[in-house]
C-alpha cells in the first residue's frame, strides 16, 4: 500500500509541476477566449437591440462556442430564436439557460410559456406561468397569461380572477377590461359584462368592435334596447367587416318593429359581403313583416339559389306566396322546406294556411295540428325566443286551442313587450272570446308601438257590444 501511495503522490506532484509550468499559457489562452466571447456577446446584443435577430443568433452562437456555460448567452440566443419563430431552438436555449442558473429565472418563465402556448402545449405553458408567479405573484404579465390560458381552457372563473389581479398593477389597461368582459359573458354575468365592456371603450381599447359587440349583447339581454342598438351601430362602424354584427343588428330592429331599418341594415350587409344566402333569407322575412310581399318572394328566391339545401328560405317563400294569395305555389315551397326539415312547426303552419286559402279545412286542420306539435318542441329548445311562442300562439289559434293560444301570446309579449304582432293577434283572439276589456289593453299598448295595427284592432273591438 505504501508503494502505491508513493507512486500516486509522485504522479500528482509531477502533474502539479507540469501544470504550474503550463498554467500561465493556458490561463492566457482562456482569458483571450473569454474576452472574445464577451465581445461576441456584445455584438450579438447590439444586433438584438436593432432587431437583427439572425445576426444576433450567429454572434451568440460564436460566443457560446467559446464560453458554453454562460447562461446569459443562452438566454438571449433563446429570445432571438423565439422572435424568428424557431420555437424548438428557443426552447432548447431557454431551458439550457435555466439549467445553467440564469440569474433571473422569472424572465425565462415569462417568455418560455409563450412558446409552449404557441405550440399548444398548454400544460407546459401553465407550469411555466405558475413557476413565474411563485417568484412574483403580483407579476401582471404572468397573471394575464394565466388568465388567457384559463380562458382558452374554458375555466372562466379562474381567468377572471387572474385578470382582476393583473388589473391591480395596470388599472388603465383597456385590453384587460375587454378580457374581463369576455369572461363575464361566458359566466353569464350580464351586468358586469356591460360595465367592463364600457370601461374597455372608455380607456381606448384597440378592439372597439369587440367591446361594442359585448356592450350591445349585454344591453340587449338586460332589455336596454335603445342602448343595444346604439352599441351595435358603433360596433358596425368600428368593424364593418364583421358579418354577425349586421345580422344581429337587423334582427334587433326587427324585434322592435322597425322593419325598414332591418331591411336597410341587411341590404348594407349585402353591399359589404356580396350575395349571401343567409342575408337574403333574413331579408325575405323582413320584407314579409313590412308587407312588401313581392320583394319577400324575390329575396327568398335569391336565398334558395344561394343555399338550396337550407330549408328556411323555402319556408319564407311559402309564407310570401300565401300573403300574395298564391296557395298552390305556397304549398309547393312548404313541401320543399319539409323535405329538408321534416316536422318543422312554422312550415306546417304556413302549409295549413295555404289549404285554408284553398278552402280545404280538413287538410288545413291536419297541418295545423302538426304545426302545434313542431312548435311545442321548438319552444322547449328555445324557451327565451319570443317568436317561437308567437308562432305557437298562431298555431293554437288556428287549431282552435284558444286558451293555450292566449298563454303562448302572453309569453311572447313577456319576452318581448314591444312585439306588435303578438299583441295584435292576442287582441284579435280576445275579441273572438268577447273579452273587450282585455282586448282594449292590447289596443292601448299597440298605440305606442304600431299605430296601423292598433287602428285595425280598434275597429274589431268596436264591433263588440
Amino acid at each position: 500500500m505504501r508503494v502505491k501511495l508513493s507512486n500516486i503522490t509522485f504522479t500528482v506532484a509531477v502533474l502539479a509541476i507540469l501544470f504550474a509550468i503550463a498554467a500561465p499559457g493556458l490561463m492566457a489562452q482562456q482569458r483571450r477566449e473569454n474576452q472574445r466571447a464577451a465581445a461576441l456577446f456584445q455584438e450579438g446584443s447590439r444586433a438584438y437591440n436593432q432587431k437583427d435577430y439572425r445576426l444576433a443568433i450567429d454572434k451568440y452562437a460564436m460566443s457560446i462556442a467559446l464560453a458554453p456555460r454562460v447562461a446569459s448567452s443562452r438566454f438571449w440566443k433563446g429570445l432571438a430564436h423565439m422572435y424568428t419563430g424557431d420555437y424548438e431552438l428557443a426552447l432548447n436555449e431557454l431551458t439550457a439557460a435555466l439549467d445553467l442558473g440564469y440569474e433571473k429565472p422569472i424572465d425565462i418563465y415569462s417568455n418560455r410559456w409563450r412558446i409552449h402556448f404557441a405550440n399548444k402545449n398548454y400544460e407546459a405553458a401553465m407550469a411555466d406561468v405558475n413557476s413565474g408567479l411563485a417568484i412574483d405573484a403580483a407579476n401582471h404579465e404572468l397573471q394575464i397569461a394565466r388568465g388567457d390560458m384559463s380562458f382558452v381552457n374554458k375555466n372562466y372563473r379562474d381567468a377572471l380572477d387572474a385578470y382582476q389581479k393583473a388589473l391591480v398593477r395596470t388599472p388603465n389597461n383597456a385590453e384587460l377590461y375587454l378580457s374581463i368582459s369576455k369572461s363575464y359573458f361566458n359566466l353569464r354575468d350580464t351586468k358586469n359584462q356591460v360595465g367592463s365592456a364600457q370601461e374597455a371603450i372608455n380607456k381606448g381599447t384597440r378592439f372597439p368592435g369587440d367591446a361594442f359587440l359585448l356592450l350591445a349583447d349585454g344591453h340587449q339581454k338586460l332589455g336596454n334596447i335603445t342602448q343595444a342598438i346604439a352599441a351595435f351601430e358603433s360596433a358596425k362602424a368600428a368593424n364593418p367587416k364583421n358579418y354577425e354584427i349586421y345580422r344581429s343588428l337587423a334582427d334587433l330592429y326587427r324585434s322592435q318593429n322597425r322593419f325598414d331599418e332591418a331591411i336597410k341594415t341587411s341590404r348594407s350587409a349585402l353591399a359589404v359581403f356580396g350575395n349571401d344566402g343567409n342575408i337574403f333569407t333574413d331579408l325575405s322575412w323582413y320584407y314579409s313583416l313590412a308587407n312588401r310581399h313581392e320583394e319577400a318572394v324575390e329575396a327568398a328566391k335569391a336565398g334558395i339559389k344561394l343555399l338550396p339545401d337550407q330549408y328556411m328560405a323555402y319556408t319564407n317563400l311559402c309564407r310570401a306566396y300565401n300573403d300574395l294569395e298564391k296557395p298552390e305555389l305556397a304549398i309547393r315551397e312548404c313541401n320543399n322546406a319539409l323535405r329538408l326539415k321534416p316536422d318543422d312547426g312554422e312550415t306546417y303552419f304556413y302549409l295549413g294556411r295555404a289549404h285554408d286559402i284553398l278552402n280545404k279545412p280538413a287538410d288545413a286542420t291536419r297541418y295545423y295540428k302538426r304545426a302545434v306539435t313542431g312548435l311545442e318542441a321548438y319552444v322547449k329548445e328555445r324557451p327565451d325566443y319570443s317568436d317561437g311562442f308567437y308562432l305557437l300562439g298562431n298555431a293554437y289559434f288556428a287549431d282552435n286551442q284558444r286558451s293555450k293560444a292566449i298563454e303562448a301570446y302572453n309569453e311572447a309579449i313577456r319576452l318581448a313587450p314591444s312585439f306588435a304582432r303578438a299583441r295584435y293577434n292576442l287582441g284579435r283572439l280576445l275579441v273572438v272570446e268577447k273579452e273587450k276589456g282585455l282586448a282594449t289593453i292590447q289596443y292601448n299598448a299597440l298605440t305606442a308601438i304600431d299605430k296601423g295595427l292598433a287602428a285595425t284592432l280598434k275597429a274589431e273591438i268596436d264591433k263588440l257590444p
